[in-house]
């Protein structure tokens, strides 16, 4: 929880305190009312004196709702802001997350082509799918071509010969 929200909790529970003593203060005012005696004029004076009484609690209790009206529509806008925080922190590493899968299968798409022309092999015919005994993968035609030439693995410039291509059976690999 942040500093923020503990301070405007602490706050609120402050104001709640104060609310409470003030409605104790307001119950205790009420009850001291003392059954009438004496000159009227010392009734009047009292009644006055316990109506401003009344009126001054009932003013401090109004002023405290609204300081907490306010630090409540404060606290709920800090935790909405928290909240949307910590969604788009949330979406940040969902992005984050597709952002890796993209690669991945750019990545993927770009390992199924022939690395000699570029271009994707076939299930069948002259570019086929084949590798070398280094394991890395052709097209057919392409690498022997470069078997004749060189005599090498295009990739790892290891030896190889026509007897060391290998044809690759996997539908999963050819269809992109």
């Amino acid at each position: 929880m942040s500093t923020e929200t503990e301070t405007q909790e602490n706050q609120i529970n402050l104001l709640l305190v104060k609310m409470e003593a003030l409605e104790k203060e307001l119950e205790r005012t009420e009850q001291q009312q003392e059954p009438p005696n004496g000159n009227p004029e010392e009734q009047v004076r009292k009644l006055r004196a316990h109506n401003l009484r009344v009126k001054y609690l009932n003013t401090q209790r109004r002023r405290i709702l609204r300081q907490l009206q306010g630090k409540m529509l404060h606290y709920a806008t800090l935790e909405e802001r928290l909240h949307r925080l910590g969604e788009l922190v949330l979406i940040a590493e969902l992005h984050s997350g597709v952002k890796k899968i993209n690669q991945r299968l750019d990545k993927m798409v770009e390992d199924s082509r022939c690395s000699i022309c570029l271009l994707p092999w076939t299930e069948n015919g002259i570019h086929r799918l084949v590798s070398l005994r280094c394991g890395h993968l052709f097209g057919s035609s392409c690498i022997h071509i470069a078997i004749r030439r060189n005599h090498r693995c295009p990739i790892c410039r290891r030896r190889a010969r026509h007897f060391h291509v290998r044809r690759i059976y996997s539908p999963s690999l050819l269809s992109h």
